[in-house]
């Protein structure tokens, strides 16, 4: 069963990496498509513990770049309580500490390689019932180096995430059982900016569906507010889909993997 995933992605990776083949370079780009694809697995260290990986195409159209990362946290229960709140679980779900490599391939242009590091925690807010916001607080130190002799600059930036995911109880066909609905928004904030990719706001609704095996597939639609796309652009609005691959195997899940995201 796992050969035929690996190979539907495989196949879909090279589908689309011939898609898109007017190139616009040193242009103004205000509106453009993009499609993500990523494959997200994790590894249980010990009961507490565990180490999340995230390897990930992007592809943009008009074709301005193409991005190749991979991002994996350190993933910590949290267990303490730090302010005595009448709550059965601490404020705190989990710590997180990480690192990337984020390669960008730019059409005529020199190409940018990045080192990010990765701080963060995670906790949850009760609302209404069959609810809960998932939020995801971490820093981001980002270490750039465009290949032009300028050697590495450095950036700053917090980002916010909240999330929540939407299922039901009732069933009314086999199919629908598995189905679920991962909602997602994103804010960035620049402590001191970088070169490239000085996001703002991101929106992700998404439709999901999980196997019997726990393998997950979920499809995103994504508006993505940005800053700095290229040398020439100062902002554009990114239209992105976005297909997402979970690996069922870990058994004991202390973060679910879709909180790894560039």
């Amino acid at each position: 069963m796992r050969q035929r995933y690996v190979i539907f992605v495989t196949l879909l990776f090279f589908f689309l990496n011939g898609l898109a083949q007017d190139s616009i370079v040193d242009q103004e780009v205000k509106v453009n498509q993009q499609f993500w694809l990523d494959y997200n697995f994790k590894n249980q260290l010990n009961e507490h513990q565990s180490l999340s990986t995230q390897v990930g195409f992007r592809k943009i159209t008009p074709q301005i770049y193409n991005r190749f990362l991979v991002i994996s946290t350190l993933d910590i229960e949290n267990r303490k309580k730090l302010i005595n709140l009448n709550n059965e679980k601490p404020l705190i779900d989990s710590y997180h500490l990480g690192a990337g490599l984020i390669y960008t391939d730019n059409i005529g242009k020199n190409d940018n390689f990045e080192l990010r590091l990765i701080q963060g925690f995670k906790f949850d807010i009760p609302t209404i019932k069959a609810i809960t916001l998932t939020n995801y607080i971490r820093a981001e130190e980002r270490f750039q180096n465009a290949f032009d002799n300028s050697g590495w600059t450095s950036a700053f930036r917090l980002r916010y995430k909240v999330s929540t995911v939407l299922d039901w109880k009732k069933h009314y066909l086999t199919f629908a059982k598995g189905l679920y609905l991962p909602m997602e928004a994103e804010f960035f904030f620049n402590l001191k900016k970088a070169d490239r990719f000085n996001d703002v706001i991101r929106l992700s609704p998404g439709i999901g569906y999980k196997l019997d095996n726990n393998w997950k597939f979920e499809l995103h639609a994504i508006f993505n507010s940005s800053k700095n796309l290229t040398e020439t652009n100062n902002n554009s609005s990114d239209f992105i889909l976005r297909l997402r691959v979970f690996n069922g195997g870990a058994k004991n899940k202390i973060l679910n993997p879709s909180e790894i995201d560039d």
